[in-house]
């Protein structure tokens, strides 16, 4: 029977803020980084995937967290797929900490899509399959979010050459870097992320520029990047003081 992938790690200064927490963009790619290593684990190596032009790309991520993480710490990340739905392929993830305390809980929604076209490709037809494991304390699957109804943005970022991934646009986790900016030195000092939600709806590539939007409701933020009139993401983020 398959079980969840496991990867001790130590958080590096490099992957830290000013106030030596993880950031949240260091966050998401450590955990996109043990999936591909699951992945290629069950089998699915670059070059039944890359090699034959499918890229792997996340559609939703989202993450509870129970306190920051911070430099120095040792940490167990741990991740596991879900049953396959259709032609998405949800994935988990569990971090505990040197004590054996879980620290996050997350979940993901990936998919493989044509370099070429940047459709979306059938499993069943490339013969790509992942077993779906069961474990117990779960969070929810990410869900759909609503626009922010918003001509100002808050914000406009564009696309440069250092956020450009292999997949050939904006990498996923620079967006969360682009949120991080938009709140001030004093905000990250004495606040803390209970919740972190982002769906990538349209890619960003080279150029391209994004206006940011963002409203506040009760300790939660919903934010949006937009672009020539279509949204590129939505994110919700739960805070809390620390």
């Amino acid at each position: 029977m398959p079980e969840a992938y496991r990867k001790q790690l130590t958080v590096t200064s490099s992957e830290c803020d000013r106030f030596q927490r993880l950031r949240m963009s260091a966050l998401f790619s450590i955990l996109q980084e043990v999936s591909i290593t699951d992945v290629e684990l069950t089998g699915l190596t670059r070059d039944r995937t890359l090699d034959r032009g499918f890229l792997w790309v996340i559609s939703r991520m989202k993450v509870e967290m129970n306190r920051p993480i911070t430099y120095g710490e040792t940490i167990t990340v741990s991740t596991s797929p879900g049953e396959r739905m259709h032609m998405v392929f949800p994935r988990y993830y569990t971090i505990i900490d040197a004590e054996g305390e879980v620290v996050l809980r997350g979940s993901a929604l990936w998919t493989l899509i044509n370099m070429d076209t940047r459709e979306a490709i059938n499993p069943e037809k490339e013969n790509i399959e992942i077993e779906g494991i069961e474990e117990e304390d779960r969070i929810d699957l990410p869900m759909g979010l609503k626009n922010i109804p918003s001509d100002n943005p808050a914000s406009i970022r564009q696309a440069l050459y250092s956020n450009i991934d292999l997949n050939g646009h904006m990498n996923n986790t620079r967006y969360l870097d682009w949120i991080d900016d938009l709140f001030d030195m004093h905000f990250h000092e004495v606040t803390g992320v209970d919740q972190f939600q982002i769906n990538y709806v349209q890619e960003v590539e080279y150029g391209d520029k994004v206006e940011l939007c963002y409203e506040y409701c009760q300790g939660t933020y919903r934010i949006d990047g937009n672009a020539s009139g279509h949204t590129i993401f939505s994110a919700y983020m739960r805070t809390k003081k620390l």
